[in-house]
């Protein structure tokens, strides 16, 4: 009776720890598919304003580094919307007229249709439609 209820507690850890894993994995994938865009929305692709994106810093050259300025906003975005996110628009840059301070501002939108955001989670479980059918 104790290796069973041995064998169930290790079974239970097990499982716990592929949960955890899959928690991260998605939160990896969620975060990872948001893009980050000067333009606005493409045309024809239905979309919902889920509100506006923006952060003031002193400026400095990594202030206006568009790597750094893309990571922040997603970061921004992501921690207001986790569940629903895929982009953020209109990112614009300006700088304050003393020249102290950039205000890094965007638009985060959610796509009616978030067929990436639901086939990035299932290729965790190994059922990812190839778009050719295979």
């Amino acid at each position: 009776m104790t290796l069973a209820l041995s064998a169930c507690g290790a079974i239970q850890e097990q499982q716990a720890a592929r949960e955890e894993k899959k928690q991260e994995f998605t939160h990896r994938v969620d975060f990872a598919h948001i893009w980050v865009t000067t333009e606005t929305p493409a045309p024809g692709k239905p979309y919902t304003v889920l509100g506006p994106v923006d952060y003031t810093e002193p400026f400095t050259p990594d202030a206006i580094d568009e790597a750094k300025i893309k990571d922040h906003l997603k970061k921004a975005a992501f921690e207001k919307w986790p569940d629903t996110v895929d982009a953020v628009v209109k990112e614009n840059q300006e700088i304050s007229a003393d020249g102290a301070q950039v205000k890094i501002t965007g638009e985060a939108i959610q796509y009616e249709s978030s067929v990436d955001r639901t086939a990035l989670h299932k290729m965790n479980e190994g059922m990812v439609a190839s778009p050719n059918g295979n």
